[in-house]
């Protein structure tokens, strides 16, 4: 099992949900000494202390709480019927002695030995008592107290998986924007406009580009949404050849952010362009051209 799959059963076990072979070897990895895993765990401890607190009780329901109030009260009001109907048992008188009698003797029977013992006439069953009555009453309990508990691990469950989702897009936002203050931080920061070509003139864009730390950010407003199973896809033309860097989204208001994944060598850079592609995008452009500006000066 690899390191990414154990870091994805940290917040089951967190929870208490791993099983079987997942929780041994979880626990084996754990107990090697995985500071990756720990830190997970410990993430996952802090917020599930603080989404423990935030989640409401839930009450009993009020007829499962009458139920069983009444079963009770009626089994004490039986009890203490039965006791006053209880007929009074008179204490035995004291026995004097008399006189003493002689006792016959043995005699032969001709009845059958050993004498038969007279036919017994079973009881008629009683009610059940007072846990019998109760006892439907407490498994009910038991059963709605099982499923709400699920429910609640349940839930908490997605809302540490929406929560783990949100940390990670906010670490991957704070990277693009470190490496955005970077490119505009630069002392010899150069400025490439993009203009809008036929599809779309009035779209317009600009690449913020650092020759010194070879760092690039492209930035596009006013451009349509792409139709289904299309995408932008932008180019660099490096010594009269295009080569891409990549496709990007565009936000409902036409904008869009995109950091260059693999700057070229400044020296060689002629223009910059933006193409409409299939999804995914091409190893070369095939689409309409929407954006596209030249470098006017060389850059060293």
């Amino acid at each position: 099992m690899d390191q990414d799959r154990f870091v994805e059963l940290a917040p089951d076990y967190a929870l208490g949900l791993l099983e079987g072979e997942d929780l041994e070897q979880f626990e084996r990895h754990l107990a090697a000494g995985c500071e990756a895993c720990e830190l997970e765990l410990a993430r996952m401890d802090a917020v599930g202390d603080a989404l423990a607190c935030a989640a409401p009780l839930v009450p009993v329901p009020d007829a499962l709480r009458d139920r069983v109030l009444g079963v009770v009260y009626t089994e004490l009001d039986e009890s203490k019927a039965r006791a006053a109907q209880a007929p009074t048992i008179a204490a035995p008188a004291a026995v004097r002695p008399g006189p003493a009698v002689d006792m016959p003797q043995a005699t032969y029977s001709p009845d059958p030995w050993p004498p038969q013992r007279p036919a017994v006439t079973p009881a008629e069953p009683k009610g059940p008592g007072f846990w019998g009555r109760v006892a439907p009453a407490l498994a009910v309990a038991g059963v709605l107290a099982a499923a709400l508990t699920g429910v609640y691990a349940y839930q908490l469950r997605q809302q540490l998986t929406l929560v783990r989702a949100d940390l990670e897009r906010v670490q991957a936002e704070n990277q693009e924007f470190a490496r955005v203050l970077d490119v505009v931080g630069s002392p010899r920061l150069r400025v490439i406009a993009l203009g809008g070509q036929a599809p779309s003139p009035a779209s317009e864009g600009h690449v913020l580009w650092s020759p010194e730390s070879k760092k690039a950010v492209f930035y596009a407003y006013g451009l349509p949404r792409p139709p289904a199973g299309k995408d932008y896809q932008l180019w660099v033309i490096e010594g009269g050849a295009p080569r891409s860097e990549g496709v990007f989204p565009v936000d409902e208001r036409g904008q869009a952010t995109h950091v260059l994944p693999d700057v070229p060598d400044p020296a060689g850079v002629g223009a910059f362009a933006v193409t409409l592609e299939p999804a995914g995008g091409l190893a070369q452009p095939s689409g309409e051209i929407f954006l596209a500006g030249g470098v006017a000066e060389k850059v060293n």
